[in-house]
């Protein structure tokens, strides 16, 4: 995934070309010094430098000539996951509309202008998906992100644009502003947001935002399938009203947990 557009005096670049490295090494679930230099694009010295100050502080293991992240990293995730309200709030909810629909459901939320799958539920017959807890996704094109999106005002939507584009993943990905805020404006009528095969060719999904107390978002339930199945189930009111139901349940388990 690309990175935002940031003020290169704001980065202190040794920080990025750790991470760099750690992110190289996470999505190649483990590799060697060549393999990491060419994921990259640093020095072979530099990666090496950048691993063996990782490995002294306990967050790479070596193994031979692979290295990978150690386990270091479940405490972070387990802190993060139990410091975002949704995450429990979500749990009950989406497995029990996973159970009503047989779709893989998801729960989402944004951060840093991207949407980030904290809960995930499939049902029995879920299709097989990229998309899994911690996934950073576009929100310009799935229909939890987008569902997010129409309840932002048009400033945050342009940064959060500028920021990280429109870029397209298959034909039918939404890539200019105009279309997108119409599209936005309808989902603040509807309450339902679609994505048409926009981030992966053939899957759909139908999603509703979660609100605060407030009214303000704080993140997306969304149902995930077949493009065929899903497009032709969702013109019935039973698919979007287990949704809205779920995305309900969600917002009083977060007005209770507070």
């Amino acid at each position: 995934m690309a990175t935002p557009d940031t003020d290169e005096a704001d980065r202190v670049q040794a920080v990025v070309k750790s991470l760099d490295v750690l992110e190289a090494l996470w999505q190649a679930e483990g590799a060697g010094v060549t393999e990491l230099t060419e994921r990259t694009g640093l020095a072979k010295s530099t990666v090496h430098a950048h691993l063996t100050t990782l490995r002294s502080k306990g967050y790479v293991v070596q193994d031979g000539d692979e290295y990978r992240l150690s386990l270091r990293f479940l405490s972070f995730g387990e802190h993060v996951k139990h410091a975002e309200p949704l995450y429990a709030a979500a749990e009950a909810p989406i497995e029990d509309l996973a159970n009503q629909t047989g779709e893989r459901v998801l729960c989402s939320t944004e951060q840093n202008g991207l949407g980030t799958v904290i809960r995930a539920c499939d049902g029995d017959r879920s299709v097989t998906s990229s998309i899994d807890v911690g996934t950073p996704t576009y929100l310009h094109c799935s229909a939890g992100g987008k569902a997010i999106l129409a309840h932002f005002d048009d400033e945050k939507i342009d940064r959060i644009i500028a920021s990280w584009g429109l870029p397209a993943f298959t034909d039918e990905t939404i890539t200019d502003r105009e279309t997108l805020i119409a599209e936005l404006e309808e989902i603040r009528e509807t309450g339902i947001a679609y994505n048409h095969g926009e981030y992966l060719p053939g899957i759909s999904a139908i999603g509703a935002p979660i609100l605060d107390n407030d009214g303000a978002v704080c993140g997306a339930v969304t149902i995930v399938g077949p493009q065929h199945r899903l497009e032709t189930e969702w013109e019935h009111d039973e698919l979007q009203n287990q949704l809205l139901s779920t995305a309900n349940t969600i917002e009083v388990n977060l007005l209770f947990a507070e």
